[in-house]
């Protein structure tokens, strides 16, 4: 027994003695200490920041032969080998880049998250008003995106919904938007406070991305454990809950809801009539285990859907019904090594399964999807001189649907698709300041089709405060899943990218101006009104969408205040749909105008947000007017957020859209046979309800008594 506590005592001083010190001061040529300097051990998360005194201090268990890595925007990155056996006291001395420090904004690409560069934080994302903690909704906000109203799905400069595909650790999520039907909005998926970094990109990406014409999303787990915690939450429409648990080198996290859109129907008039309102329940919970020199993400994510309602039908002359019930699975695991002499390893598996029984009025449409993603690639890097990426991928897609209808033979459709991609990209920093950036994307698919994606980027530094960059890139997308079910042996469409971009980064201000121009050529064409199984596919479509996206950012002028401008203009001429000739689409607006400003009041320790979006009017087809493309009017949202912190972790939280109540039009319906006097009767497509009023109780339970769930509102 006295040997057992013996032993039990002895424990911890071996472990510590497994460890090694490292610790020193970093100084510049001029002995002046330099703060926030990246200190790490090569291939290990072991390492820390210099402190305002230039001073650092980590333990490390990576014994032996080692490279200790000192890195800081501005400075040249030093590598040193060093071999850890006992303590060490190093005294650095780091250098700043004689000339301009490398670029680091491409053009298209919006960064969100803590580089210096980033347009906004994943704070800011949440905190939006008008967003409701929808990250889709939030980026509307931002240049370049569009949301239409009657869809909610997230639209990139002059693309349709589909051109813009969503990534969850670079792999790709086929179904991450909520179940909707006949104009209903939809959200995102995934809840914002689980994903730490947002690259949102409108055009010109990289050669790791594909199978998108417009942009991209791509979602970031933190490469770090949780900290344990609990967080309430209740409101006008459901309630949450999330949990936080960690130990030794593992943490796992879980949030669970349940939504009801009941309470906040019967209290905002509806412009449809709810026979069973929106209910979903769902939960999501993400495991990160972290070795001495890897990484990995689990993360998974459950939800199902419930709704019914009535609506008028142009077409029928009556009220239908709709009723949708969903299950939707998504998993997703990531993989990081790192390796010796700077190689990092990186792979990653997604799972998706979606099951939708919709019933149209005396039609049944069962839905089942399936998706599968594989993706692996190694990167390598020589400080801040060059970098180089390469990996291959493989996407497996299969949908299979009904159409039941008790008097008609039941008829059954749908596809399966698989693809490969190779692809490589790396970046060469020529002298200070200027940097290029090269890729190819390799595609085949097993319908026999074969492409290639050249990529390339060029960035310079004109100055610490001035950078310009230029971004080109070739895209290709096969057909939609509402095309595809009916034909999938169509030709892949086609667009080509090119970005110029200017950025001022200032102490607190950031100012982006971008000019674009994407050509598309073989858009599918059809000749009914929507996809049918008799319609006729053919890919004789084209287009050219060009325009310009400005964005503002102050949080230096006014104390407590920070705001931000974005304006958009998109010129965009499509033939694609069952457009006659190339035409503005009907689901892009010309100008697209935010203003998003927030204000902390300390006094009542407080919040304060309104945003106020103005979008011109949408073109429409009007049959009775075929030559004609007459355009609705502009639509203006002013939407306004308060938050309240009643102590540090208890949050009261209010949120309302449209407060002036606006109604706007997003197009009209029209019947697809003409009455006696030769005219197609219309319907005007509007919301279905003209605010959504959000009022709710926060509750943070951590030891980080500083902890709460501002970031999440």
């Amino acid at each position: 027994m006295r040997l057992l506590f013996f032993l039990f005592c002895l424990l911890p001083i071996l472990l510590m003695a497994q460890e090694v010190k490292v610790q020193g001061t970093i100084k510049n040529p001029k002995k002046v200490p330099v703060q926030h300097v990246n200190v790490f051990i090569a291939g290990t998360y072991d390492g820390t920041i210099s402190d305002s005194l230039g001073n650092f201090q980590f333990r490390s268990s990576a014994l032996g032969n080692q490279k200790i890595i000192f890195s800081k925007a501005g400075y040249n990155q030093l590598e040193m080998e060093i071999t850890l056996k006992d303590s060490l006291d190093l005294q650095v001395t780091l250098y700043p880049i004689e000339e301009i420090e490398a670029i680091e904004i491409r053009a298209g690409q919006i960064m969100v998250g803590n580089k210096y560069n980033a347009v906004l934080s994943p704070l800011d994302i949440v905190t939006t008003a008008g967003s409701m903690g929808n990250i889709v909704a939030a980026l509307q906000k931002l240049p370049g995106a569009q949301i239409a109203g009657e869809d909610g799905r997230l639209m990139v400069r002059g693309g349709d919904p589909t051109e813009t595909q969503t990534f969850v650790n670079g792999i790709q999520v086929f179904q991450p938007y909520t179940s909707s039907a006949n104009g209903v909005p939809v959200r995102g998926r995934f809840s914002p406070f689980l994903f730490k970094g947002t690259n949102f990109s409108t055009g010109g990406y990289g050669a790791e991305f594909g199978n998108a014409l417009s942009g991209i999303l791509n979602l970031s787990t933190a490469l770090e454990l949780a900290e344990p915690k609990t967080e309430l939450s209740f409101s006008t429409v459901g309630l949450g809950l999330s949990n936080t648990q960690s130990w030794k080198d593992n943490s796992l996290s879980f949030n669970g809801s349940y939504t009801n859109l009941k309470p906040y129907m019967s209290l905002i008039p509806q412009d449809i009539t709810w026979i069973m309102p929106y209910q979903q329940a769902s939960g999501e919970a993400i495991w990160r285990k972290k070795g001495k020199q890897s990484f990995f993400n689990l993360y998974g994510n459950y939800a199902f859907e419930d709704f019914q309602f009535e609506d008028y039908s142009i077409e029928y002359d009556e009220r239908i019904k709709t009723a949708i019930r969903s299950h939707n699975a998504y998993l997703n695991s990531s993989f990081q090594q790192y390796l010796p002499n700077n190689w990092t390893w990186e792979s990653g598996l997604g799972l998706g399964y979606f099951n939708q029984d919709l019933q149209f009025s005396s039609f049944g449409i069962p839905t089942e999807q399936w998706g599968s993603h594989v993706k692996t690639l190694i990167r390598k890097s020589m400080g801040n001189k060059w970098q180089w990426m390469f990996g291959t991928e493989f996407l497996y897609e299969k949908l299979a649907e009904n159409l039941q209808e008790p008097s008609l033979p039941r008829y059954s459709y749908g596809y399966e698709r698989k693809q490969l991609a190779a692809f490589s990209e790396g970046q060469y920093r020529l002298f200070a300041g200027l940097q290029v950036g090269v890729g190819l994307r390799y595609i085949q698919t097993f319908s026999e089709q074969q492409f290639l994606e050249p990529r390339a980027s060029i960035g310079y530094a004109i100055n610490r405060n001035h950078q310009a960059s230029f971004a080109y890139g070739r895209y290709h997308q096969g057909a939609t899943s509402a095309i595809a079910k009916f034909k999938n042996d169509l030709p892949w469409t086609s667009a080509s990218h090119y970005v110029l971009n200017y950025s001022y980064i200032g102490k607190g201000q950031l100012l982006r101006l971008e000019a674009y121009s994407k050509d598309y050529d073989q858009l599918i064409t059809y000749d009914t009104q929507i996809p049918q199984y008799q319609s006729r596919f053919k890919n004789k479509g084209f287009g050219r969408v060009k325009g310009i996206d400005i964005f503002w950012r102050d949080s230096k002028s006014i104390p407590f205040l920070q705001y931000w401008v974005s304006y958009s203009l998109t010129d965009a001429q499509k033939l694609e749909r069952n457009f006659t000739h190339a035409v503005q689409p009907t689901y892009v607006a010309k100008h697209q105008l935010s203003l998003v400003a927030k204000y902390w009041i300390s006094s009542i320790r407080s919040q304060a947000s309104i945003t106020n979006s103005y979008s011109s009017g949408r073109t429409y087809f009007n049959p009775n007017e075929p030559d004609l493309m007459p355009m609705t009017k502009g639509q203006n949202d002013l939407s306004v957020s308060w938050s309240y912190l009643l102590t540090q972790q208890k949050i009261l939280f209010f949120s309302m859209t449209n407060v002036l109540g606006n109604e706007p039009i997003y197009g009209y319906q029209y019947r697809s046979h003409a009455d006696a006097n030769g005219q197609f009767a219309r319907k005007a497509v509007v919301p279905t309800a003209k605010h959504f009023v959000f009022v709710g109780f926060f509750w943070t339970i951590s030891k980080n008594k500083k902890d709460n769930q501002l970031e999440n509102l």
